[in-house]
Order: structure tokens, then sequence, then C-alpha cells
């Protein structure tokens, strides 16, 4: 595993982040991820039927902020840039998350998407300004 070397740092010791994507109107819409950083960028994970896909294709400007179990914040935001991954950086992704989180991310996710007939997207995030 790299050794994170910004701001993202703050998120490697982390289970949980809130990340908040912002609407057409510019609402935001915030819920919880699985985070998993690597070097100086992070990755996160959703379901394609997934709404906030669509905020974050049309806006990718994010706040990500530690947070609860509960989804509640218990850090500072910090703006960030989400781009969605395709191909073999999607599977990277995936690999990266289930080493973090080998039970939620590399056997229930892929389990209950394949349930629901969906399947993975998978984001990356880069701190803004660095």
């Amino acid at each position: 595993m790299s050794t994170p070397t910004t701001g993202l740092r703050l998120f490697a010791r982390e289970r949980r982040v809130r990340l908040t994507a912002f609407a057409r109107e510019g609402t935001p819409v915030g819920r919880t991820a699985r985070i998993a950083v690597e070097g100086d960028h992070a990755y996160v994970r959703t379901h394609a039927r997934d709404r906030r896909n669509q905020h974050l294709d049309r806006y990718p400007e994010v706040e990500i902020t530690p947070a609860s179990l509960d989804g509640t914040p218990t850090g500072a935001p910090m703006k960030a840039r989400a781009r969605r991954l395709r191909g073999p950086e999607s599977r990277h992704a995936a690999r990266r998350l289930a080493r973090r989180y080998p039970f939620t991310q590399g056997l229930a996710a892929p389990l209950g998407y394949a349930l629901m007939l969906d399947r993975s997207v998978h984001y990356e995030l880069r701190l803004v300004g660095e």
C-alpha cells in the first residue's frame, strides 16, 4: 500500500466518509461511502442506478468529510474532484477497496449488486488545489 502524501492522508484511517455531491440546482446531496486512499487520490464505490452518479457526472466537484457510522460529519469538509473510472482503472479501484474492507467491499457489495442485477461504479477522488 502506498503512503498517502497529501491532505488525503487525513482520510487514510477513516472507515467511512460523507461524500456530498451537488444536484443541478446546487442542493447538497450527501451520503456515506467507504474510502480507500492511495497516494494523492482515493477511491469510492457506488452502484450504477444510484442518483449520486448523475450528480457526480454532471458536476464532479464534491466535498468529503470524515463521518460516523450513521453519516454524521465528524470533521471539516475538504473539496475534491470526482472522476468516473472505467476498465482497468475501475478493477484496480475495486481491488483497493476490497483490500481495505475485505468483507463489505470484497464480498458483500459485489454480491449485493449481483443480486440487484446492478453493477459497481468506481470514482477517483483528488483534492482540489493539489
